[in-house]
């Protein structure tokens, strides 16, 4: 019927075009950057990255105001806070339990191990084309399930989002990354890029987690849209992850 009574509706400008969609109350204008923050780039918008790259993240996720204030993502219901993310990237064997006894020199302790062990020399396994990569990386994920912390409790996605427990995403040690670092490096420099950095990888971890709601709402502030200023507010508090954000941008 709702469908019936659109397509029936006459307009003539598009300002009546735009409203005669509108059925959700709350909707809101989009707003669009200038050429300026186009060319500005990532440190026009939020400043330049810290040095010190994993010092100024784990502050960022574990010293900050917000750090253990639980937020809910909107796909798939995870709940969780920025503590236990930044130790899901790292896989840590205790779990989400784990998160608040792990110091910033127990984390930096893991990346000098796992940096030490990508620069040794690649192992005999040969991974020259995409095709090569994309089944390693099948095939360590399945030696991840298989591995006794995989268990290990960790927030989790909603089962009224996700219904099939075996998509959930599963916890990885760092140090099982190691392969896939390695093989990616290689392909790198075949074509004579420069090579993925540990920070970047800890990136993309952190990204493709449930953090993407706070990198997204302090991206999305800038707009000034009441709304997206609001929520940016409520998640972050202020916490604008300028170095995680860097990482995530490299």
């Amino acid at each position: 019927q709702g469908t019936k009574e659109l397509t029936s509706i006459t307009v003539a400008t598009t300002q009546e075009y735009n409203e005669k969609y509108v059925q959700v109350e709350g909707c809101f204008d989009l707003s669009y950057g200038s050429l300026d923050s186009f060319y500005g780039g990532l440190e026009n918008q939020v400043g330049a990255p810290r040095p010190e790259f994993l010092r100024a993240v784990h502050q960022e996720h574990c010293d900050a105001i917000e750090s253990d204030k639980e937020f809910t993502t909107g796909n798939y219901g995870i709940t969780t806070t920025s503590r236990t993310e930044f130790a899901f990237a790292f896989g840590l064997d205790g779990g989400a339990a784990a998160a608040r006894g792990t110091s910033l020199q127990d984390y930096e302790r893991m990346v000098s191990e796992f940096s030490k062990a990508g620069e040794a020399e690649a192992e005999d396994e040969i991974i020259n084309t995409k095709k090569d990569f994309v089944i390693l990386c099948d095939q360590q994920l399945e030696k991840v399930q298989q591995r006794p912390n995989a268990g290990v409790a960790w927030p989790s996605e909603s089962t009224s989002k996700l219904k099939d427990p075996t998509k959930c995403r599963q916890p990885r040690n760092l140090e099982s990354f190691i392969k896939e670092f390695k093989a990616v490096n290689r392909l790198l420099a075949n074509i004579k890029e420069p090579a993925l950095l540990v920070a970047e990888l800890l990136g993309a971890r952190l990204y493709t987690g449930p953090m993407f709601v706070k990198y997204n709402a302090v991206l999305r502030s800038f707009t000034k849209v009441e709304f997206m200023v609001k929520q940016f507010k409520d998640l972050c508090e202020d916490n604008m992850f300028v170095t995680t954000l860097h990482a995530i941008n490299s």
